[in-house]
């Protein structure tokens, strides 16, 4: 018998004999099933379904990325922020790399107005996906990353992110590895310098004329300020008051109005806030430069809104 056919009876022999195990799927392959089952599927009509396949996948290969991904994708638009953020987490345990999760991540912090770690989530992809250079280039605008106002609290880990010195660093090399790229993210080389510096800003637009009267979203913003420069052991906290000279329609009222001194004002309640949080005032020092230094100028209300602010930057 020819050696050709030999080897085509005994591959034919070890078919019959052992078929199962020539056919034999993995747990993973048959997961991929389902993935592909659950992405053939309109979201909107079928995704109790798509949940369920995903779960199956997951319990056949627990470490399959692309479901955790498509699964973390269904419970964000669910508003289960912290389940989708687990599952995006899961995701870059198997595929540290994976554009999708790191995206996905990204949108979840912007929403939640985190926007200093959304940042940090859009830069690990920011070179290879467009949609995450597009928000880079929106965070980087104005440093809208470090800007907080009246209605949100920038959680403990933005704010260390704004403030460590080493984590600063980290963010200033991807972003410039990002704009050689693609300069239009920041097209003014100083906003990437500006990264570099360890400043939060408030816009604070809810002061009473003639007294400080801080909300309980700042409150709570100063309590994760003085908890963090406490860890830190900053040497020195200096902040800056700024104001704005808007068009009042009583003259009387424009007269008692004092940008300069409203400033300064605003940077001692500040100071005195975080004293009484724990920091030691001598170490605490307050500038006011009134109207002086406008971030957007006009006197429309998007010019007085964003120059009624207060900067806190640290010095280690």
């Amino acid at each position: 018998m020819k050696p050709l056919q030999t080897l085509l009876i005994s591959q034919l022999a070890a078919m019959l004999i052992f078929p199962a195990m020539l056919w034999a799927v993995t747990p993973c392959e048959e997961a991929n099933d389902y993935v592909t089952e659950v992405e053939y599927l309109d979201s909107l009509i079928h995704r109790t379904l798509q949940k369920d396949l995903l779960q199956q996948a997951l319990t056949l290969c627990p470490n399959h990325p692309e479901a955790h991904n498509h699964l973390a994708v269904i419970l964000a638009l669910e508003n289960k922020n912290s389940e989708a953020l687990y599952h995006f987490q899961q995701a870059l345990k198997t595929r540290p790399d994976s554009p999708q999760a790191w995206f996905g991540i990204g949108e979840l912090y912007y929403q939640q107005n985190q926007w200093p770690l959304s940042l940090a989530a859009y830069l690990q992809v920011c070179t290879r996906h467009q949609k995450a250079r597009q928000r880079v280039a929106e965070l980087l605008r104005d440093s809208r990353y470090r800007i907080t106002d009246a209605n949100r609290v920038l959680n403990y880990d933005s704010l260390i992110l704004l403030y460590d010195k080493k984590r600063l660093q980290r963010l200033h090399q991807k972003v410039a590895r990002c704009r050689n790229q693609d300069r239009s993210i920041a097209p003014d080389v100083n906003t990437v310098r500006a990264i570099l510096q360890p400043i939060v800003v408030f816009q604070i637009i809810d002061f009473e004329e003639d007294e400080q009267d801080f909300t309980e979203v700042l409150n709570e913003q100063l309590d994760n300020m003085a908890l963090i420069f406490t860890e830190m052991k900053v040497k020195h906290v200096i902040i800056r008051g700024y104001a704005d000279n808007p068009a009042f329609s009583s003259k009387a009222k424009a007269a008692r109005y004092r940008p300069w001194q409203k400033s300064q004002d605003r940077a001692k309640a500040v100071k005195t806030a975080l004293s009484q949080r724990g920091i030691a005032e001598k170490r605490i020092k307050t500038y006011g430069y009134g109207d002086t230094r406008p971030v957007v100028r006009g006197h429309d209300e998007v010019a007085w809104v964003s120059n009624q602010r207060v900067e806190i930057e640290v010095r280690y």
